[in-house]
Parts: structure tokens; sequence; C-alpha cells
């Protein structure tokens, strides 16, 4: 079921790009190249949630771009409905939920449609509910708890890690858990989290804002090194992972780690990382070109969605998190490589009639 939706969200996409420009041979070509990121296989083949969410951004992504341009309820719907199961896929969506309410309140004044405002607090009153069914059962108003987990086993242990080192850094995040287990329910448990994690990141903001624009531009390029490990059951890095490495001893450190690697994976991690690369390269100039096509304001929610996720994933950035919305950075490349400044509306030449 996964390898369909795999399938099925590699050919929206597709068919999505043939709408906006004239398209060659040539260019299809070039697709089939762009279209060459091995996490895509890897998590198709796992019992995980990253081809569900997939699926899911990819409406959130059609819905907010029709929405955008046409203003009417039933786009809204649409994109109501898939940001109320985002987040009930993966919890990095939920805050997504007051974002939609903000946007939908402003151009229901814009356009005088009042049903937008009322569509738009929908999801936010589903995660209000669901929120409250956790405090029912936990005694702690909130969405999930892996949010303290990334906040202390990432975040803050991450900050500590680079100023002190892997030993300290196991003994901070074993403090804190022995001080919290030993609180009375779970709600005083998650708060201290809350409160050390919270402590550690600001005393040592500079150091920890470094670590997550790391995480960011890790999220873009990184080859997926430890999904290839857990897919071929290969033998752990001695050391951590390669982002892990990166932030803890920095880049010589990454460096040799990488020349001690076996020369068909440094070969195969070298060509996927240059790929990535140049789908990234190719998707900035597809958002400045799509400015001049049907998608003109439409990408600033292709761009938007990219960035939410990257942004709120942080240190965590590795080519897993990219998985759900890859499908936008792939549009985006494709219509860069297309120079998609032309549109079919705009009077664009058929493909037999371009390539003559």
């Amino acid at each position: 079921m996964q390898n369909l939706l795999s399938l099925a969200n590699m050919g929206f996409v597709l068919r999505w790009w043939g709408q906006q420009t004239v398209l060659t041979a040539r260019q299809w070509g070039w697709a089939c190249l762009l279209l060459f990121f091995p996490a895509q296989f890897v998590y198709a083949n796992a019992v995980m949630s990253e081809l569900l969410l997939q699926s899911v951004v990819l409406l959130l992504a059609w819905y907010g771009v029709g929405l955008w341009k046409n203003r009417k309820p039933r786009e809204a719907v649409g994109l109501v409905l898939a940001a109320c199961l985002a987040p009930l896929i993966k919890p990095v969506f939920y805050p997504m939920a007051g974002l939609i309410a903000v946007g939908l309140l402003g151009m229901a004044l814009h356009a005088r449609r009042p049903s937008l405002a009322l569509l738009g607090c929908l999801p936010v009153l589903v995660l209000g509910l669901y929120m409250g069914w956790n405090k029912q059962r936990t005694g702690f108003y909130h969405f999930s708890s892996i949010a303290e987990i990334n906040l202390l086993h990432y975040n803050g242990a991450g900050v500590v890690r680079q100023l002190y080192g892997k030993e300290t850094e196991d003994q901070w995040v074993s403090d804190v858990l022995r001080e919290a287990n030993a609180q009375p329910g779970f709600a005083q448990r998650q708060k201290l989290i809350q409160k050390r994690a919270g402590t550690m990141l600001s005393a040592h903001a500079f150091t920890y804002a470094r670590q997550h624009a790391l995480g960011v531009f890790a999220f873009f390029l990184d080859p997926g090194r430890f999904d290839f490990n857990q897919f071929f059951h290969l033998a752990p890095l001695a050391g951590g992972g390669l982002s892990e490495q990166l932030r803890a001893a920095g880049v010589q450190e990454l460096a040799a780690t990488l020349l001690r690697l076996p020369l068909g994976i440094l070969f195969l991690l070298a060509l996927i990382t240059a790929a990535n690369a140049a789908r990234l390269l190719l998707a900035a100039r597809g958002f400045w070109l799509a400015g001049k096509g049907e998608l003109r304001a439409g990408r600033w929610w292709l761009a938007g969605l990219l960035l939410y996720v990257a942004v709120l994933t942080g240190p965590l950035g590795a080519a897993r998190f990219l998985v759900p919305v890859w499908p936008l950075l792939l549009l985006l490349a494709l219509l860069g490589l297309s120079g998609s400044g032309i549109s079919r509306a705009e009077g664009a030449v058929p493909v037999r009639e371009s390539q003559g």
C-alpha cells in the first residue's frame, strides 16, 4: 500500500508540473534524474508513517494553492480536512492549525466569506479536543509527549554535547530524567523537563542557534546514510551519525569518518548529496520563475510548507524528515528545470511544436 502511495504521489507531482508548463522530451529525461531520492523507496518499504503523511501533505499543498487562487469554500474544506489529519499522523503539524485559522480568517475578511473563517476554526477545535482528551488521561494538557522527548534528548542534549562532550551529555540527560521520574505525576514530570531543557537552551542560545541551523541544512542535503544502514542492516558508525559528529566534533572528524566508509557507500552518498544540492538549487530557481506563471501566488504556500517542516524539525534534520514534504521540493525543482515562467494559460505552444 505504501509503495502504491509512493508511486501515486510521484505521478501526482509530475502531472501537476505538466499542467504548469510546456515540456520537451529532454526535460522529461532530466525529470527522471530528479526523482533519484532513495529515502522515498526506503520508507515506502518500512512500517512507518512517512508515506501516508506525504500523501496528506500533497493534499495540503494542492488545496492550499487552489484556495490562494480561488478563495472558494470547496478548496478550504479540502485544506481543513488535510490540516486535521496531518498532526494525527505526525505531531510536527499540530501548530499549523493555528496558522491556518489565522490565514482563513484573513481571507474571510478580504473576500467577505464568513464560511472561510468558520472552516478555519475546525482544525483548532479538533486538536483542542484531542489535547483535552490527553489531559483527561494524563493530567497534562498537551498534544504529544514527543515534544519533551525531543527537547531533552536532542535540543538540550545537543547543546551540552557541543559544550562539554558526550560523557557530560549522557550524565546531564540521566540527571534530568532521574529528577523528572521522581515527580508525583506525569504533568509535573513533563514540566520539569521543559524547565531544565529550556534553561539550557536559553543559557546557550548562540550554540543552540548554530545547532538548529545545521539541522535545517542537513534537512535538505542529508544523503540518508542512517536510512541505508537500517534498511540493509549494516553496522552503525562509531561515534554516532554524520550529523551528530558534525555538531560534536566539526568538519574534520566528519571527513575522517567519511573516509573510513567503503568506497561504494561513499560514492553513493556523494551522488545522493549532489542530487539533493541540484534539486535545492533548481527549487530556488523554480520558486523565482513560478512568479511569472499560474503558481505566482501558490509558490509561497509550497515554500512555506517546506520551510515550516524544516524549521520545526531543527536539530533532527535528516533525510527521513524530508520525505513527507519532498514532493513539494521536487515540484519546485521541476519548475526550475523547465523554466516555468510560461504557463499553458498564457498561450504556450504544444510539445511537438516546441521540439521542432
